[in-house]
């Protein structure tokens, strides 16, 4: 008997963080899947330890702003020490710029529960363990995916989209031939996992040490996570035995077999996939790109994989764009995915220097530059960190906008609004699909004729937005007074109506005069320009009242 469908519209393989991310995005925009997963059963591994504020608003399209990411840890900062335990720089929590927390510590086999029950309460019956791929090929415009369960037993299935979410050892990627780019850390770190930690502050700790680098990060329900260094001649077995761990603890807490979680030693990489899509098959999270953990930035890549890949996956199955769409995943993502490399490599380099010169180096220019407290809080706060902003892709006129500060190819501000005594965040009025956001009278009239509640298959919001009360009526929002600073990029665009996409990216910003048109030439043109790829509808019509 077939224990999996003949044909699916998207197969995922693999059941992380990215590939649950991606399985609830199309449940959400009414894409059916399967997800195939090689192990017997979930890994209970405190792998991930930080989700952002990026991650926590994608898992917002869905609820799991409200049920999961409200009980999570948020980090109130950071705080670097030298070997004399002084503290030389401190950062603080940031701005909530796109409406959460910068980062929130968590304990990934929660995450990966609540991201489970998401998908199994509204999709029963599609996630497969001790499900191995052990082929995958493309033909006819199919992924044709082999697969053989616990019993042995192997089965076709054909799919209109195979994504590989199967981990930075990808099978997926090794038999589609896919080399990764870039290097390997030199160094391996040990990473401990402990319950029932005494330091209960909600700050990372990185120990700058020409001793030993170690880092202290906190963790849901009283844990704490403790990386160190490994040194030359040590090995991997020895640094795992309990009075090496024991000697390591001693400065922090006490040692405790019982309160360990996990204990295991990595080896960093710096890489990533030399291409992101192969035909009908599209390579996301580890399986695309690895980061060192200095930034938190491993997991959330994906995450951010996952939200660019969805919609556009739903847009061509649902929409009728042409699957050329799934090209810009690679053109909007690549340089973003590794500019995140590169951040977590230079903040390594930089908070936790080896040798005694480097240490001077660092220790010299911090306090050479304390008579320039802007450029010290730049460098301490990493605020050269990349904006969510694509280079290129599926937008219109990204590189010919009216405005120097557009935001036309930048993940929108999330600031809190208002109408009347009700207060929400600004997602929940844009909807898990498109949407329009107009800032003046004359993009009300213009939103308030257009005939079309979808746009490529995705449901299309309208969210009037400005804060004129002599304008101002019912259907109107306020930016609430706490989210002032937060929204003030919207009124770049005060005369114009925004475009939003499902990833809460700005796909377009245009007149209200040329509503109707835009939106044709969006749906039907290739967005952007040059090489990108666009959405070039095979059919599709915008009504217009009147």
């Amino acid at each position: 008997m077939a224990r999996f469908p003949r044909e699916v519209p998207v197969i995922i393989i693999g059941a992380g963080p990215t590939g649950l991310t991606l399985a609830n995005l199309l449940a959400t925009y009414g894409v059916n899947f399967i997800i195939l997963d090689r192990e017997p059963a979930p890994l209970e591994l405190p792998r991930a330890i930080v989700l952002d504020d990026e991650g926590a608003r994608t898992l917002q399209v869905f609820g799991l702003d409200k049920s999961y990411v409200a009980k999570t840890v948020e980090a109130v900062g950071s705080r670097y020490y030298t070997d004399r335990g002084g503290c030389f720089a401190e950062t603080g929590a940031g701005p909530r710029t796109y409406g959460f927390a910068k980062r929130h510590y968590i304990y990934q086999p929660e995450l990966e529960a609540a991201l489970r029950n998401s998908v199994t309460d509204r999709n029963p019956d599609r996630l497969f363990y001790s499900a191995n791929v052990v082929d995958i090929i493309c033909q006819n415009d199919k992924a044709h995916v082999r697969v053989v369960s616990g019993d042995g037993t192997e089965e076709e299935i054909v799919a209109d989209w195979a994504a590989a979410c199967d981990g930075g050892r990808s099978p997926t990627r090794e038999r589609l031939g896919i080399a990764m780019r870039g290097n390997t850390y030199n160094q391996d770190w040990i990473v401990l996992d402990m319950r029932n930690d005494p330091d209960q502050s909600r700050f990372s700790k990185f120990f700058c040490s020409n001793l030993r680098p170690a880092v202290s990060v906190p963790a849901p329900d009283g844990g704490r996570r403790y990386e160190f260094m490994l040194l030359p001649g040590e090995t991997r077995h020895e640094v795992l035995e309990s009075s090496f761990l024991n000697a390591l603890l001693k400065p922090f807490r006490p040692y405790d077999e019982a309160d360990i979680l996990r204990k295991t030693v990595y080896t960093f990489h710096a890489r990533i996939a030399e291409r992101f899509r192969h035909e009908r098959i599209v390579v996301l999270g580890d399986a695309a790109h690895l980061t060192p953990p200095f930034a938190g930035q491993g997991m959330n890549a994906g995450l951010r994989d996952a939200h660019n890949v969805a919609w556009k996956i739903a847009a061509h199955l649902k929409g009728g764009a042409e699957d050329a769409i799934l090209d810009s995943y690679e053109s909007e993502r690549r340089l973003p995915a590794w500019d995140m490399i590169q951040l977590a490599v230079s903040m390594g380099n930089f908070v936790m220097p080896i040798g005694e010169d480097d240490i001077r180096f660092r220790d010299h220019l911090l306090r050479h530059l304390e008579p320039f407290p802007a450029i010290r809080d730049y460098l301490i706060n990493m605020r050269f960190k990349p904006k969510p902003k694509h280079p290129d892709g599926v937008y219109l006129d990204l590189h010919d906008q009216l405005y120097e500060a557009s935001l036309v190819g930048e993940m929108i501000p999330q600031p809190e609004i208002t109408r009347g005594a009700a207060t929400e965040k600004l997602d929940r009025l844009l909807g898990p699909g498109f949407a329009l956001i107009g800032q003046s009278a004359e993009a009300a009239a213009a939103m308030g004729e257009l005939r079309e509640p979808t746009f490529l298959g995705l449901p299309l919001a309208q969210v009037l937005l400005w804060s004129n009360a002599i304008l101002a009526d019912d259907s109107v929002w306020h930016i609430a007074p706490s989210s002032k600073m937060e929204g003030r990029p919207l009124l770049t665009h005060r005369d114009q109506i925004l475009l939003i996409r499902p990833d809460r990216y700005c796909a377009a910003a245009f007149s209200p005069s040329e509503l109707v048109p835009a939106l044709a030439r969006y749906a039907s043109s290739r967005p952007g320009g040059g090489n990108n790829s666009g959405l070039a509808l095979r059919t599709r019509r915008l009504a217009r009242a009147g």
